[in-house]
């Protein structure tokens, strides 16, 4: 074996491929284990037969050389001098020498590609071969490539869970909310709004069963209305059935009980309340001005004197009860002799004062009259001549021929005072006027 390095040169020893410096270069620059020598024979046993042969058949030497390198037999040598032969023998071993150094020359090493060998070496590398490095960075790669289809994976099958939970869970369960609250709400207005969000509904048809049983029992209630007095009944109608399409009447209807009863009390409180309602938005309002009105007539607007007041109250009480039982006597005692009525320029004597109450009885179909005042809520102001305006509640009481009594509540009675007290002027505010 040649005793130089292949590759630069340099000599080596006879059982290594490379001298020390290329064995070191090559193992750290290109990652691979040069074989040692024990390593080198175990190469040298594994070759292919074939491959020794033909070592061998290289190696052996041509005709011409076996010529010079034969000794010469025993009978050349006794035919010969031995001193000449001898001298033969010594110069062909030194011809032969530098013939058999021609040859080896001859097999010299190829030129060594680094850039080729790599390859080579990378191509026939296996698993075993490759570094950790190289194997933690395909490892690497491959875990990173699992992960990333584990991910993708996950993802789609979240957005499927999502799409089959909005499209059946979740919208059932709207569903189902919206029912409940309907249910809850049971109105007409409710079971609507879950029919025009669920046409297709699970509930569409128990729905619209309740939407028909609901306006079946408001046409009852409104038919019982008719006849019913009970502003209670009313408010209840209207919160019942706040867009009911009987609104209207059930409302118009309530205004005027509202009225009846205000009129019925016929005090300051009873139309401040009316007021109040009307504003509020609860009735209509159709008698919100009467109502203003009578709540003035009805109103302290001016302190009260305690002796002027018991004066005036007497005055009051002794006129409608004359009044009352035609008594002329009684009458008399609290009117001026000539009496203003009903507001006009007719100056009656208070003798006629009587007849006028019998031509009103007979006018209202009854046989009597009676004038019952409220004297207790009277209201009045004091003119600058010292005279009196007074208002006073009066209900009238008629019994007819037939012996029917007819009570009719709501008229304010204004008087007129003389600084004396007596009465000179009066009239009256009708509850209607269709009101005798």
């Amino acid at each position: 074996m040649s005793t130089k390095c292949p590759l630069c040169g340099d000599s080596k020893s006879d059982d290594s491929l490379f001298c020390a410096n290329c064995t070191e270069k090559l193992n750290s620059e290109y990652e691979v284990d040069v074989p040692t020598a024990e390593s080198s024979e175990e190469h040298t046993d594994n070759i292919a037969p074939n491959s020794k042969d033909k070592t061998e058949e290289t190696n052996q030497p041509t005709p011409e050389e076996e010529k010079r390198d034969k000794k010469p037999s025993q009978d050349e040598l006794q035919g010969g001098d031995e001193a000449s032969d001898q001298s033969e023998v010594e110069d062909d071993s030194h011809t032969a020498q530098p013939a058999i150094e021609e040859r080896r020359k001859i097999v010299a090493a190829p030129s060594f590609d680094k850039k080729a060998w790599k390859r080579q070496r990378e191509d026939k590398r296996t698993d075993s071969d490759k570094t950790l490095y190289q194997l933690s960075k395909e490892q690497k790669g491959n875990k990173t490539l699992a992960i990333v289809s584990i991910i993708i994976v996950l993802v789609l099958a979240l957005a499927a869970s999502l799409y089959i939970y909005n499209k059946n869970v979740k919208s059932a369960n709207l569903e189902r909310s919206a029912w409940e609250t309907a249910q809850r709400t049971h109105t007409v207005d409710s079971y609507l709004t879950y029919m025009d969000a669920y046409p297709k509904g699970a509930f569409f048809d128990e729905a619209y069963s309740s939407i028909n049983q609901l306006r079946s029992r408001e046409e009852q209630a409104f038919e019982n209305l008719k006849t019913s007095e009970n502003t209670i009944e009313f408010t209840d109608f209207l919160e019942r059935y706040p867009k009911s399409p009987f609104l209207r009447l059930v409302k118009s209807r309530l205004d005027s009980l509202v009225w009846q009863s205000s009129l019925k009390e016929n005090t300051a409180e009873a139309y401040t309340h009316y007021i109040d309602q009307a504003n509020s938005q609860v009735i209509l309002g159709d008698y919100i001005g009467q109502a203003e009105k009578r709540y003035k007539m009805l109103n302290q607007a001016t302190p009260i004197d305690g002796g002027d007041l018991e004066l005036i109250r007497r005055t009051v009480d002794g006129f409608f009860i004359g009044a009352s039982t035609l008594s002329q006597e009684q009458l008399s005692q609290h009117t001026e002799a000539v009496v203003a009525r009903f507001n006009n320029s007719t100056n009656l004597p208070n003798t006629e004062v009587l007849s006028h109450l019998l031509i009103q009885a007979s006018e209202a179909n009854s046989n009597t009259v009676k004038l019952e005042a409220d004297v207790a809520k009277l209201t009045y102001q004091r003119l600058g001549n010292d005279t009196y305006e007074v208002n006073v509640p009066v209900e009238k009481t008629f019994e007819t021929y037939e012996g029917e009594i007819n009570q009719i509540k709501g008229y304010i009675v204004h008087l007129k005072l003389s600084p004396t007290f007596k009465v000179y002027s009066y009239h009256e505010t009708k509850p209607y006027p269709e009101a005798p």
